[in-house]
C-alpha cells in the first residue's frame, strides 16, 4: 500500500517517489520544487544531468530560483551526499523550513553500487534525525531497482508517494542506520594479492600495493590516489582496528578494489560521512579521506566479526 502521511514540519521527512520510466518524472518532481518555492523555502536539486535538464526544462523561469550543484562537485560516490547536505542545510534553514531533491550522481551498476545507495539512504536519516526539520525528496525508478533495493527504499523512507510499493515490501525501520553495515559484502572470489599486516609492515604493504598496481589497470594519477587509500585503511586498521589486519585487492565490475578487514567495530553510522574535526584522530578521519578520493567506498561492521572497508576505483 502506498504511504503518505504528511510530514511532521517540526523534524527532518525523507520521502521516496517511486516512478517507473522517464515518463512523468519532472512533472512529479517539478510539483514539489514549486510547493517549496511558494512558500518561500530554498530549494536545492541534485538529480543526474539527464534529470537535472529534464526538471530545468519542466520549470521554466523558476529553475532560476533553484540550486542545482554541479554533479561533478559532489561525485560519483553517494557516500559524498550526506555531507553536501549537511553544508546546505545548515547555511539555508535559518530558523525555517527547506527542501531538496537527491539522488546518487553517478552512474553505476553492479552489486557494490546497488549495496552503496542502500547504505546512502539509512545513513541520511542518521545524519538529520536530531533536525532540522527540512524535506527531501529521492525519486527512485522502480524499473531500474533490484529487490533488495525496493526493500532498502522501503525501509529508509518514513513516506512513499508516486507508484505503491511491490507487494511483499517492508516497512520503514528506524533502526535501519544501526543495522545497514551489517549486511554482507558482494562476493569477489580469489584477490590479485592477499597479506597480512601490522604496523611495522606498513612501509613493505605501501610497495606491495604499487607493484601490483599494472594489473589492476590503474593509470595516471589514480596510482597515486590508490596507494593513498591502501595506506589509510591500513592505517587506520593499526590505529583503531587492534593493531593488524588484513589486505586484500582485486578488479571487479571494471574498477579496483582495495579491501582492508581487521576486528574492530565501527559504532558511528556516520563514519566516513562526517566531516572530520582537524585536531581528532578517530577512526572517521581515515574513512573521510577514503570517501573523497574513491569512485566507492563499502564498509562492513559487525559485531564479533570486526570491520571490512572496500575502496573502488574506476578502470579507465
Amino acid at each position: 500500500m502506498e504511504r503518505v502521511t504528511g510530514p511532521d514540519e517540526t523534524r527532518f521527512a525523507h520521502e521516496a517517489l517511486l516512478y517507473r520510466g522517464e515518463r512523468g518524472f519532472a512533472a512529479q518532481v517539478a510539483a514539489f520544487v514549486r510547493e517549496g518555492l511558494d512558500a518561500g523555502e530554498p530549494v536545492a536539486v541534485a538529480l543526474t544531468a539527464r534529470h537535472a535538464d529534464a526538471l530545468r526544462d519542466e520549470l521554466g523561469a523558476d529553475a532560476a530560483r533553484v540550486r542545482f550543484p554541479d554533479a561533478a562537485d559532489l561525485g560519483r560516490n553517494p557516500a559524498r551526499l550526506v555531507p553536501w547536505w549537511r553544508d546546505w542545510v545548515a547555511g539555508n534553514s535559518g530558523g525555517g523550513r527547506c527542501r531538496g531533491v537527491g539522488e546518487p550522481v553517478g552512474g553505476g551498476n553492479g552489486a557494490a553500487w546497488d549495496r552503496a545507495c542502500r547504505v546512502h539512504e539509512h545513513m541520511t536519516n542518521a545524519a538529520f534525525e536530531a533536525g532540522p526539520g527540512w524535506r527531501l525528496l529521492c525519486p527512485h525508478d522502480l524499473g531500474l531497482h533490484s529487490p533488495a533495493m525496493i526493500e532498502a527504499v522501503a525501509r529508509s523512507h518514513p513516506r512513499i508517494c508516486g507508484l505503491p510499493l511491490p507487494p511483499g515490501a517492508g516497512g520503514f525501520d528506524p533502526r535501519g542506520a544501526l543495522t545497514a553495515f551489517e549486511e554482507p559484502l558482494p562476493e569477489l572470489g580469489k584477490p590479485l594479492f592477499e597479506t597480512a599486516f601490522s604496523l611495522p609492515d606498513l612501509p613493505r604493504l605501501r610497495g606491495a600495493v604499487r607493484d601490483h598496481v599494472p594489473a589492476l589497470g590503474l593509470r595516471g594519477g589514480q596510482v597515486a590516489d590508490f596507494v593513498l587509500v591502501a595506506d589509510e585503511l591500513a592505517g587506520n586498521s593499526v590505529q583503531h582496528g587492534g593493531g593488524d589486519g588484513r589486505m586484500a585487492l582485486w578488479v571487479a565490475e571494471g574498477r579496483a578494489v582495495c579491501e582492508v578487514s581487521d576486528k574492530g567495530l565501527i559504532i558511528d553510522p556516520l563514519a566516513g560521512r562526517r566531516r572530520p574535526d582537524l585536531r581528532e584522530h578517530g577512526p572517521g578521519a581515515g574513512l573521510w579521506s577514503a570517501n573523497q578520493i574513491c569512485e566507492l567506498l563499502l564498509i562492513r561492521s559487525a559485531p564479533n566479526e570486526g570491520t571490512t572497508v572496500r575502496g573502488y576505483f574506476d578502470v579507465r
